[in-house]
């Protein structure tokens, strides 16, 4: 079994509250009043669930992932109707999704190189101006490069979530 290769990246902001990503994501949705958000790549639903539960100003969450039925039931549309999921690969749902309409959008998807960068490319045009491109595993090479050969520059917090506000390409 080979071992998975993760690179050393410091966080470049100051954070002293709990480590995990979701927390970090409650931070930014909280602080900029964001009403709008977009996740690719669900899993179970821990960030997603802990997001809906904790962020009253959220409008519309809306959940990508390529099996839903991982995190989506009846219970779960009848307990949160603020999100909607859609099934699918990242990469072939982006024509569903508004341009100019989310407030964050974290990817969280495929890790590969090309995967991130054309998730970059594909969902940086649906970001609200002013909103917040983001993603988890910088330390993961395929993101790390992906990020850095797609974005100006970006920020790394808590749990090696990266982010910018104002999408510059390079």
């Amino acid at each position: 079994m080979r071992k998975k290769i993760r690179l050393n990246v410091p966080m470049t902001i100051s954070w002293e509250h709990k480590s995990n990503r979701k927390h970090f994501l409650k931070h930014l949705i909280s602080i900029n009043n964001f009403s709008t958000v977009l996740e690719l790549g669900v899993r179970d639903g821990r960030t997603t669930f802990h997001l809906l539960d904790t962020c009253p100003t959220i409008k519309n969450y809306t959940a990508i992932d390529k099996d839903i039925s991982l995190f989506y039931n009846k219970e779960i549309a009848k307990k949160y109707t603020k999100l909607n999921p859609i099934q699918g690969y990242s990469n072939l749902v982006h024509t569903q999704i508004k341009d100019a309409y989310f407030d964050l959008i974290f990817i969280d998807a495929d890790h590969s190189y090309p995967a991130v960068k054309q998730d970059i490319i594909n969902y940086q045009p649906k970001l609200k101006p002013g909103g917040i491109l983001s993603g988890h595993d910088i330390d993961f090479p395929g993101v790390n490069k992906a990020v850095n050969e797609m974005l100006d520059q970006y920020d790394v917090g808590p749990n090696n979530v990266w982010f910018v506000r104002d999408v510059y390409f390079v």
